[in-house]
């Protein structure tokens, strides 16, 4: 599978845009399908860098463990340690500066545990990039 992606103008700093994508416990306050996610440890900056996510996607509640990177200013991903159900979690998202706005473009692939065609994984990856764009958007402005 390839990576599915997306991306969303919003009327807000990409700073602003990062701090709430990186406040992961404020999650469930703002996206569906997330019960829980704990900061297990952090960076030197303070960004979160092991977490535990404990989720309800597909109809199956799970949890995953993750680990974050920054590889630029501006963009963070993440990369799956541990899960009951995936065998693949890799996610990125990089937030710019578009003239006033700014331009959040998340891509991710998954692997699940059990057969599901592929085509079917993937609308349901797209779906869910799509929501969690739409929500962001929903919450800054």
């Amino acid at each position: 599978m390839g990576a599915v992606s997306g991306s969303i103008a919003i009327d807000a700093s990409p700073d602003t845009i990062l701090a709430i994508l990186l406040d992961l416990p404020a999650y469930p306050s703002w996206q569906k399908g997330i019960d829980k996610i704990e900061v297990q440890d952090t960076d030197e900056q303070g960004r979160p860098r092991n977490t535990q996510w404990h989720v309800n996607a597909m109809g199956q509640r799970s949890t995953h463990t993750v680990r974050y990177e920054y590889p630029a200013d501006g963009c963070f991903e993440y990369h799956l340690v541990e899960s009951e159900v995936l065998t693949k979690y890799d996610f990125s998202c990089a937030v710019s500066a578009a003239g006033e706005a700014s331009e959040v473009t998340i891509s991710q692939e998954l692997g699940i545990k059990w057969a599901m065609p592929q085509f079917i994984l993937d609308k349901n990856a797209k779906k869910g990039i799509n929501a969690m764009l739409s929500a962001l958007k929903t919450k800054v402005e």
